[in-house]
């Protein structure tokens, strides 16, 4: 994520998540934080329903 783009992974949830994370450099750090928490969260969820 150096150059700021973020490749695709084809997976909608995921890609949601990972791009969340482009946008914390300008939040304050309790703002990131519940961003990290967020993020984790969904990408949690979205690997338990990949493991069905």
């Amino acid at each position: 994520m150096g150059s700021g783009a973020v490749e695709p992974t084809g997976d909608q949830a995921v890609d949601q998540a990972v791009l969340r994370l482009t946008e914390v450099t300008e939040l304050s750090l309790r703002e990131q934080l519940a961003v990290f928490d967020a993020v984790h969260a969904a990408l949690q969820d979205r690997l338990a329903d990949a493991e069905g």
